[in-house]
C-alpha cells in the first residue's frame, strides 16, 4: 500500500511538473452560441459534498436543479495542488494558472488581461458582488493585479476602486480590513460614488458605484443586505446596457464557514447563495440571451456526508478546516451553455468567458 500512495503522489508531481494535459470537456466556445450577458455566481469553497448538502436542505427548491448542463472541474493553482481562492479566481477571470495568494498574474509577475477588462473594452457593463470585503480575492482577480493578495491587499483595493468596473458591491464598511476605503478625491478621479450600506445604495443613480456593506460572514442569519437583493439591483442597473454586461456574484460564507467547521452558519450560506442564483435564473429565464454558471472555486472542510441509524436522517462531518483538492462541480444554463462537459480545468472556464465577452 505504501509504494502504490508514492506511486500516486509521484504521478501528481510529474503532472505539475510538466504541465497538466489539455481538458477534453471543453470545447471553443467560438462553436456555440455567443451570450449577450454573462452571469458568474461562485460559491467560496463549494465542494460536491456542499452541492449535495444542498439538496438535501433545500429539496426541489434548490435554484440548482433548473441548470441542465454541468461538468466536473479541476482547481489546481501554477504552483501548489490545492489552490486558494486567489489563484482560483484568477484562472476564471483570466483563462491561465496563477501562484498560490497571486491576483490575476503571471508567475514573473505580469498583469495578465481579465474577463472584465475585456468585457469593458468591448463596451459592456461590468458588475462584481461580494459578500465579504469588496478588494477580497475573488471579484480581485476580476479588477486588479498583484503577487500576493494579502501583502498587497490596499493596492488591489485602490486598483479596483479606479478600474473601469461600473458596480463594485461588497464588505468594508466597518473599515476593519487590511484596506481602507478610498478618499474623496480617489472616488472623484474615478468618477464613483461611494453608497454606505443598502438604502444609499438602491438611492443612488450614478453610472459607477461602490457600495460598501457589512461583511456577511459576521451576519449570516439577517443580513442587512441580503445577497440575493444585491444581485437583483446589480443585473437591473447592468442591464440597462444595450451591448451586453458581466457581472460575478460570490457568496463567500460558504467557505468561512467551512474554515471554522460551522455547520449551523453553512446552512444559511448555501440558502443564500441559491436564493442569489435564483434571481440570476430568473432574468436569464425572461431574457433568452443570458448565460448563468454556478461553480465553486475549491473545497473548503473535507466535507462529507454520513448516513445515521435512522434512514431517514443524515450527517455532516468535517476532514480538514483547510482548502482541499477536490474536483468541483459547475452548472451552466443559457446560450453557451454546452461549452461546458465532462472533465474541465478552472482556465476552461476562463478562457470561455474571455471568448464570451470579447468581439
Amino acid at each position: 500500500m505504501r509504494r502504490i500512495i508514492c506511486l500516486l503522489f509521484l504521478a501528481a508531481g510529474v503532472v505539475r511538473a510538466s504541465g497538466a494535459p489539455p481538458s477534453k470537456g471543453a470545447p471553443e466556445a467560438r462553436t456555440t452560441p455567443r451570450p449577450k450577458n454573462v452571469i458568474l455566481v461562485v460559491g467560496d469553497g463549494m465542494g460536491p459534498a456542499h452541492v449535495t448538502a444542498a439538496r438535501w436542505l433545500l429539496g426541489d427548491k434548490l435554484q440548482l436543479l433548473r441548470m441542465p448542463q454541468a461538468a466536473f472541474m479541476s482547481t489546481y493553482c501554477a504552483d501548489e495542488a490545492v489552490t486558494d481562492s486567489g489563484a482560483a479566481a484568477s484562472a476564471f477571470a483570466t483563462g491561465e494558472k496563477a501562484n498560490y495568494h497571486a491576483i490575476s498574474v503571471a508567475p514573473d509577475g505580469t498583469p495578465r488581461t481579465t474577463v472584465v477588462e475585456v468585457a469593458h473594452a468591448n463596451g459592456k457593463a461590468t458588475g462584481l458582488v461580494t459578500t465579504t470585503d469588496f478588494w477580497d480575492a475573488t471579484p480581485a482577480a476580476f479588477a486588479a493585479h498583484a503577487k500576493e493578495r494579502y501583502e498587497e491587499a490596499a493596492s488591489i483595493a485602490k486598483q479596483m476602486v479606479a478600474s473601469g468596473t461600473d458596480v463594485i458591491i461588497g464588505g468594508g464598511i466597518d473599515e476593519r480590513g487590511t484596506a481602507p476605503l478610498p478618499t474623496p478625491d480617489e472616488l472623484k478621479a474615478a468618477n464613483r460614488v461611494m453608497a454606505k450600506g443598502l438604502a444609499e445604495l438602491q438611492a443612488t443613480t450614478a453610472p459607477r458605484v461602490l457600495g460598501v456593506m457589512q461583511r456577511q460572514d459576521d451576519d449570516l442569519e439577517d443580513p442587512a443586505a441580503p445577497l440575493a437583493v444585491l444581485a437583483k439591483w446589480t443585473i437591473d442597473k447592468l442591464s440597462k446596457d444595450p451591448d451586453g454586461f458581466f457581472l460575478l456574484i460570490e457568496e463567500e460564507g460558504i467557505d468561512s464557514s467551512s474554515h471554522s467547521n460551522r455547520t449551523d452558519n453553512l446552512r444559511k450560506a448555501l440558502a443564500q447563495y441559491d436564493a442569489a442564483l435564483g434571481v440570476a435564473l430568473d432574468f436569464a429565464s425572461a431574457h433568452g440571451d443570458t448565460l448563468v454558471i454556478a461553480v465553486g472555486d475549491h473545497e473548503t472542510g473535507g466535507l462529507r456526508i454520513f448516513q445515521t441509524r435512522d434512514k431517514h436522517r443524515w450527517r455532516i462531518e468535517w476532514s480538514s478546516v483547510e482548502h482541499t483538492g477536490t474536483s468541483i462541480p459547475l452548472f451552466a444554463f443559457g446560450p453557451g451553455a454546452e461549452t461546458f462537459h465532462g472533465y474541465i480545468d478552472n482556465t476552461d472556464v476562463g478562457k470561455a468567458l474571455l471568448s464570451f465577452v470579447g468581439k
